[in-house]
């Protein structure tokens, strides 16, 4: 006993008791959104389990009554015999079709409202992650917690009925053969408790392995033009086939330890079963007992030992749908962005239409978690109608300066600050986004057509005003030829145009954005120099008030700023005309 209570301890102090009352509470919440759905499914289960324990004594009538053992009336029995089944099956058939839109609905609510969070996640937090990793959590593990929400109060709850009516029946007919029903209660419990340590490392290792694949599968069709370019198709077919067959090894493994253990309780409830069956032959023989009164305990007994097994077979599914809550509340605890300040970032955006959008960093201190400060003691300002452009070597803060001022990362010291003038200044944040629009480096246009990428971000924008950001951007003239024009399809990537084109296109689309604050990163780097100086023209053109900064390596870009700030070994600080070219040169 005391042995007992220390391995309770040990386990308690290891965390797992911890860990998996934490991950049911989290399922718990959405357990309680749907409870009035579960507690439907789970009537109807119930009322199926009832019908089978009356179908078992309803056939003790009617086999005493042919048999001549029992008075009772053949055609009522008979009747109710029918009646019972045909309710099973009508009931069976009605709990199949709400059970599926039961599921339907709540699998999708659930990875909607997964997918929602980890949108709203901390960008930084979340970037530690691969996107197939994401992507299988969204999918696989939020669907094993949606099937396991659904499936097992219900199951449990009929699963319990089925085996305490039986016993219910068996302990008030006969008290000895249902102690020989439940002999090998004790034996199959004690296999499942073994099994249960084996199954959750089975199963941890599936999923971690189900997550990799994805990832794997992911990131090869996002990189299949690299990968052919390189001609490293080979290389990634043989990635391919070694996940493959690292989860066909864990799949084999899990199924030859599950194949043991079933063996070992099938037997075990073989021969209960035919303890069960001798037995009620010996008391039919002695008389003590009628043919139906036999065959009702006979499927008492199986039901009983069916039941039992059934209870432990569901702690293994308690554990797969633990172990997927786990992964899925690992990212949805992780913090979330900032929005307080949302409201009065949309007033300040209505004032910048008149007015514009002064951005400044004053002595900001920025470092990622897991390395050294990017700089430190920074200062930077961009006032409206300037375009404030950003120089230094590639890895030392062009772009992380600009996921500051985006509200991606949130800064150690110092301030980061919007505001337009004769107004109050609001700190950078996520709710501060509203008043930037984001040209980042690469290609970011999605499947759909141009008005539909164009609109991603002006949902309610006229076909003349796409068509007028196009123009401005210099994509009108490579657009208005094509048959469909503005309703061209892209396809995934934006594959039929090239990259220069790419570029406009997504110049556009943050045009029609209309934000005060432009920032463009490398985001005319495959232009011609011609084209790139047109553009911006035209941009400072289109909003004389708008607010632009720029990271680029090219003269005919950084010739049109108003400052240039150098982003080097830790510092950030205004260069002159002789500084800047004094960088291009030494610049490859």
């Amino acid at each position: 006993m005391m042995q007992r209570i220390q391995h309770i301890t040990k386990r308690i102090q290891e965390g797992r008791l911890k860990e998996l009352i934490a991950q049911w509470r989290w399922m718990g919440i959405y357990i309680k959104r749907y409870a009035l759905l579960v507690v439907v499914y789970t009537l109807l289960g119930a009322s199926g389990s009832v019908l089978g324990l009356g179908t078992s004594m309803v056939s003790k009538e009617l086999v005493d009554v042919v048999s001549g053992q029992s008075s009772g009336r053949l055609a009522a029995v008979a009747a109710a015999y029918v009646g019972v089944g045909v309710s099973q099956l009508l009931i069976n058939a009605v709990k199949t079709r709400l059970s599926l839109r039961i599921r339907l609905k709540i699998t999708n609510e659930i990875k909607t409202d997964i997918f929602m969070q980890i949108l709203r996640t901390d960008w930084e937090s979340l970037a530690h992650y691969r996107s197939g990793d994401l992507l299988y959590r969204i999918n696989g593990d939020a669907g094993m917690v949606a099937t396991n929400i659904l499936s097992f109060i219900p199951n449990m709850v009929s699963v319990l009925i089925t085996f305490g009516g039986a016993l219910l029946v068996m302990l008030q007919n006969d008290p000895i053969m249902a102690l020989i029903a439940l002999g090998g209660a004790p034996l199959s419990f004690w296999s499942t408790r073994y099994s249960m340590r084996k199954m959750r490392e089975y199963q941890k290792q599936q999923q971690e392995t189900a997550s990799s694949r994805m990832a794997l599968n992911t990131e090869t069709l996002q990189n299949l033009q690299m990968i052919k370019a390189f001609g490293v198709v080979d290389h990634f077919i043989g990635l391919y086939k070694k996940a493959q067959d690292e989860t066909m090894r864990l799949s084999m493994d899990q199924n030859k330890y599950q194949s043991k253990m079933t063996v070992l309780t099938g037997m075990i409830g073989q021969c209960i079963g035919y303890a069960c069956y001798g037995f009620a032959i010996y008391r039919l023989w002695q008389g003590q007992i009628t043919y139906g009164t036999m065959t009702m305990f006979v499927s008492m007994a199986s039901s009983l030992r069916g039941s039992f097994s059934s209870v432990l077979n569901l702690l293994p599914t308690a554990l797969r749908a633990g172990i997927s809550a786990g992964r899925i509340m690992e990212i949805v605890n992780l913090p979330r962005e900032s929005v307080e300040d949302e409201k009065e970032a949309q007033k300040l955006k209505k004032t910048a239409e008149r007015t514009g959008i002064r951005v400044a960093l004053h002595q900001v201190t920025f470092g990622y978690q897991d390395g050294a400060p990017v700089y430190e003691n920074a200062n930077l300002c961009a006032d409206p109608g300037e375009i404030v452009g950003l120089i230094g070597p590639s890895g030392q803060g062009k772009t992380t300066t600009l996921r500051i001022l985006l509200g991606l990362f949130r800064v150690q010291r110092g301030s980061a600050m919007v505001e337009a003038p004769g107004k109050a200044a609001l700190p950078i944040s996520s709710g501060t986004r509203c008043l930037f629009s984001y040209i980042p480096q690469g290609n970011t246009l999605f499947s759909g057509t141009i008005a539909d990428n164009l609109r991603m971000l002006s949902p309610g924008a006229s076909d003349e005003a796409i068509i007028s950001a196009l123009q401005t951007a210099c994509a009108w003239e490579f657009i208005e030829p094509l048959p469909q024009g503005i309703n061209t399809p892209v396809g995934e990537g934006g594959q039929r145009f090239s990259e220069g084109q790419k570029q406009r296109l997504s110049i556009a689309r943050a045009l029609l954005q209309n934000a005060p604050v432009l920032l463009l990163d490398e985001a005319t780097s495959a232009l011609d120099m011609a084209t790139e100086r047109r553009v911006l023209r035209s941009i400072m053109k289109r909003q004389p008030r708008q607010t632009v900064i720029v990271t680029a390596h090219r003269p005919s870009v950084l010739s049109l700023c108003s400052r240039v700030y150098k982003i080097q070994a830790g510092s950030v600080k205004p260069v002159d005309e002789a500084e800047i070219r004094e960088f291009l040169e030494a610049t490859p």
